[in-house]
């Protein structure tokens, strides 16, 4: 079976199911690969408007699978594993985060049980989570010797405050599902037997709205994380200039104005180019 099973509905909602239970999904094999790849194509697929991750079995991710040696899973292991990562200014952890971040459509995380370590790093890199009950949470990177990477020490303290992660990072202690809601490190918390059918609904919605006026939304929020006020006024300013001569705007005024429901299915028309440079 593959380390990832993609299938894409027809209202456009691209679900990635993380497939090595056995191995509490960690990612060894070419579960990252094919995570790149499965963001990768989908940029490429008009019909995909919106991501769904979910894991299978009692994992969504448990991180770094250390018993495999594969560059993939953990770069730095092996003479191979610390040449590649001598040249490469961000890891395959940073790059994968990117993929992710650079893209243009919207991504939940359907967190369905234990997310650990770089695992919590790729949860928080996507836009929305929606837990299970089940679900228990670590940064745990300290526990094994190591400090965060995934991007973890970044998004993390953006979502619960400094002092909160800083307390998690330094114990790495389990927090369950309804401590990871009071937080704010996921948006709600669903009974296990639900969460793939509340997450793919909240998809269902999301792919339902106008394509480019989604992308420009994701880049709005993607760009407050690091900008000044001013920065970003003067970048969201932008993204609405390009969208007010936008067909998908003409629609939503006409609906509005007819007292009618938008029709969005001719309005895949305006290239909103790249978020960043794909080079440094």
């Amino acid at each position: 079976m593959p380390d990832c099973i993609i299938e894409t509905t027809p209202e456009g909602v691209r679900l990635i199911r993380l497939n090595r239970p056995e191995r509490l999904n960690t990612m060894g094999g070419t579960l990252i690969a094919s995570i790149n790849d499965a963001f990768r194509s989908g940029e490429q697929d008009d019909s995909v408007r919106a991501y769904v991750v979910v894991g299978e079995g009692r994992a969504w991710c448990a991180g770094a699978d250390l018993k495999d040696p594969a560059v993939e899973a953990f770069p730095g292991a092996g003479t191979e594993g610390r040449r590649a990562e001598a040249i490469d200014y961000l890891g395959g952890a940073g790059r994968t985060v990117l993929t992710i971040a650079r893209g243009s459509k919207p991504v939940i995380a359907a967190i369905n049980g234990v997310t650990v370590g770089g695992g919590l790093g790729l949860a928080l890199c996507m836009d929305i989570r929606i837990a299970s009950e089940e679900a228990r949470f670590s940064t745990v990177f300290i526990s094994r010797g190591l400090a965060p990477d995934f991007g973890l020490s970044w998004f993390l303290p953006r979502l619960v405050g400094p002092e909160r992660a800083a307390e998690m990072f330094f114990t790495a202690r389990m927090i369950d599902a309804q401590e990871a809601l009071r937080i704010g490190m996921v948006s709600r918390v669903v009974p296990h037997a639900q969460l793939l059918d509340e997450a793919m609904a909240l998809a269902r919605k999301i792919a339902s709205q106008p394509p480019s006026a989604l992308t420009y939304t994701r880049r709005d929020l993607q760009y407050a994380m690091s900008s000044t006020l001013e920065q970003h006024l003067e970048y969201e300013w932008a993204n609405q200039r390009l969208q007010i001569s936008s067909p998908e705007f003409r629609e939503g005024l006409a609906a509005f104005l007819e007292r009618r429901e938008p029709d969005w299915g001719q309005a895949w028309s305006v290239d909103t180019g790249p978020f960043w440079s794909q080079d440094r």
